[in-house]
């Protein structure tokens, strides 16, 4: 066994020089001292096994290798420690370059939008995707003989649960909770079952606009809308207003915009003043507060600003799609 202990000590003597840098130290410390496994450990259960008489001559040796080897991997580790703590940085290297991520074009216009309508004084709030019949067509005025209902048009869930088919449920729930005059925006997707094409599919995103107060116009629903679209599209873009039907306004109006690429008049959204039933239906007294509402496509808006003709190109996430905005 004396041989095994000085072919040992020889071995790591010889490993030990060519260890450069601290993982490779690591595995080596494991090699020879780990609790397991580790060349010592093997050494001393076999010292064990052998008669006392040559236990007493061995063991000394083997103690020694032990505390030799726990000396020089001490010694290596601060000399490798220190190497690597006096590192010098190079600060002439060129550094790597990190790609940058796109915003989404619908992205964009919701920050356009954001700072368009906070400046008028409105917040935007959320509400939930899926929703209840109640909230989203009974207190809207869209009765049970409504096309909107169709089974063909509507995706639900339950007899009474479905996914919404406009952001309009949401203005219901903020004025059953708050008290006008109120301001609000409501952005956010809406499912309708639209075959797939590039300019429908079954999710898209809808923002809508609410504002209740005592003193409000028709006059002033348009003056709103028009400023919207002329800060999005330019300020000498023409925008034109038509009587419409919706069954939660009344008037209703359906808004559009001459786009001067297109050459042409293009649809941009409807708008009108509350019906009266819709506001007693949440608690809001009609004689006393008035209100107006608008609905545009999120997308729509995105395509018709930036040229886009496909809405499926805003969910691919193409980088070559993205990096053009």
């Amino acid at each position: 066994m004396q041989s095994e202990i000085d072919k040992t000590s020889q071995k790591f003597e010889s490993e030990i020089e060519k260890i450069h840098n601290l993982e490779d130290l690591e595995n080596l410390r494991i090699l020879y001292i780990g609790r397991k496994k580790g060349i010592l450990n093997s050494l001393f259960d076999k010292l064990k096994t052998l008669p006392n008489q040559e236990k007493v001559v061995l063991g000394p040796l083997l103690n020694t290798l032990k505390n030799t080897i726990e000396s020089k991997l001490k010694a290596k580790l601060n000399s490798l420690s220190a190497i690597s703590g006096n590192k010098k940085i190079d600060i002439s290297a060129p550094g790597k370059n990190s790609q940058l991520g796109y915003l989404n074009p619908l992205t964009i216009v919701l920050e356009d939008m954001k700072d368009i309508f906070h400046h008028l004084g409105f917040t935007f709030v959320d509400g939930p995707e899926v929703e209840s019949d109640v909230y989203n067509f009974q207190k809207l005025r869209l009765h049970k003989d409504h096309p909107a209902r169709d089974a063909q048009q509507t995706y639900y869930l339950d007899e009474d649960i479905l996914l919404r088919t406009h952001t309009s449920s949401m203005q219901i729930r903020y004025m059953e909770n708050n008290a006008p005059p109120i301001r609000i925006i409501s952005p956010g997707r809406v499912f309708r079952r639209d075959q797939i094409d590039a300019t429908h599919l079954p999710s898209f995103m809808q923002f809508e606009g609410l504002l209740v107060d005592k003193e409000t116009t028709l006059g002033e629903l348009i003056g709103t809308i028009k400023y919207f679209i002329r800060e999005c599209f330019g300020r000498d873009i023409q925008v034109r207003v038509y009587g419409h039907h919706f069954p939660y306004t009344e008037p209703s109006i359906e808004v559009e915009m001459f786009h001067p690429k297109l050459n042409k008049w293009v649809e941009m959204g409807g708008a009108g003043i509350v019906h009266p039933e819709v506001l007693s239906g949440v608690g809001i007294n009609p004689d006393e507060y008035h209100g107006w509402a608008f609905g545009f496509g999120w997308e729509r808006l995105a395509m018709l600003k930036y040229g886009i003709d496909d809405i499926r190109l805003f969910y691919q996430g193409d980088k070559r799609f993205l990096e053009q905005f």
